[in-house]
């Protein structure tokens, strides 16, 4: 069994949030945006830790198993020894299983009751972890009440299917969570489009050439465009979320898997579209700090200022 690492899904998402933050039109809001982020990526780091052991420990456990299961079937299934040893490494195979199982479980709970998540699922998310952690305590004292190799490969079986809905569910509650900043960031991107017409509208009052903005503001705008068509197209699909119940309970794996891999695939467009624009966005702010002579930026009232004075219209000398 092969619990997902949702960290390996999470960093994409945090790294473009940050890239939307430093665009923000707002000063305050960037330092903001980066105290969450420091803050995102701490905890990040202290769950990924919490992950990573559970899972080196299952890995070892898999492997003990595998090495006894081997030496079992060489001795002909007739050594007494062997079959003690057999059903130890296996109980304890399956424990560390458990536990890394509930380490994600654990790591989905905390990201969903996350100040920045609150509102965006409802209580329906932490119930379905709640029951999965039951169901595990549940299988962890059969486990250790079993007495046969065939009650470990029953308790095995029961544990895999748990697994597998746990990581799809997981895959959805984290889509949703994706959805909605992606949201967040294209509406926030209208503001910042707002902010650069200014800009070059207050450069080309004063004589200055702003072919050269112009042609990323441009770029910038149409990345916006398609990243919000495919964000459509992906909002669509959840509304539908094919192969599981409305509080996000699986109810058909096959569906559920086909529906999440089309939301992967539409949600990785949108991001890669998004991070196009924010790269549009920074040769943007380097060109427009050039003809500025370096010295512009947004004040916390979302005004251009030059040498912390607000200005209205402003030269690309600076003056």
């Amino acid at each position: 069994m092969k619990p997902t690492n949702i960290f390996r899904i999470l960093t994409p998402i945090i790294l473009a949030l940050f890239i939307l933050s430093l665009f923000s039109g707002s000063v305050a809001a960037q330092a903001t945006a980066r105290e969450q982020y420091e803050k995102t990526k701490e905890q990040y780091e202290v769950q990924k830790e919490k992950f990573d052991n559970t899972k080196k420990q299952f890995d070892d456990a898999k492997k003990l198993f595998e090495d006894a299961n081997k030496r079992f079937k060489d001795s002909g299934n007739k050594s007494g020894n062997r079959s003690s040893e057999l059903m130890v490494k296996a109980r304890e195979y399956i424990l560390k299983a458990i536990n890394h199982t509930e380490a994600q479980l654990q790591v989905m709970k905390n990201r969903l009751d996350n100040p920045e998540n609150k509102g965006i699922l409802a209580s329906d998310a932490i119930k379905i972890i709640d029951t999965h952690t039951a169901q595990l305590e549940q299988l962890r004292g059969n486990v250790s009440q079993a007495t046969t190799i065939g009650e470990i490969r029953d308790t095995h079986k029961e544990l895999a299917g748990i697994v597998a809905k746990i990581n799809l569910e997981t895959r959805y509650f984290l889509g949703i969570v994706l959805n909605h900043r992606i949201e967040n960031f294209i509406s926030r991107a209208d503001n910042v489009s707002v902010n650069v017409d200014d800009a070059i509208a207050k450069l080309k009052a004063n004589g200055t050439d702003t072919t050269k903005l112009e042609s990323d503001a441009a770029e910038f705008k149409d990345k916006i465009k398609d990243a919000r068509e495919i964000q459509a197209r992906t909002m669509a699909l959840f509304a539908n979320h094919s192969g599981f119940a409305a509080d996000g309970t699986v109810t058909n794996e096959k569906d559920a898997r086909d529906f999440l891999k089309k939301a992967n695939e539409l949600q990785k467009d949108t991001i890669k579209e998004l991070k196009e624009a924010g790269k549009k966005l920074i040769e943007f702010g380097k060109e427009l700090r050039k003809l500025a002579r370096g010295k512009v930026k947004v004040s916390e009232k979302d005004e251009l200022e030059i040498d912390g004075q607000a200005t209205t219209t402003f030269t690309a000398k600076g003056e």
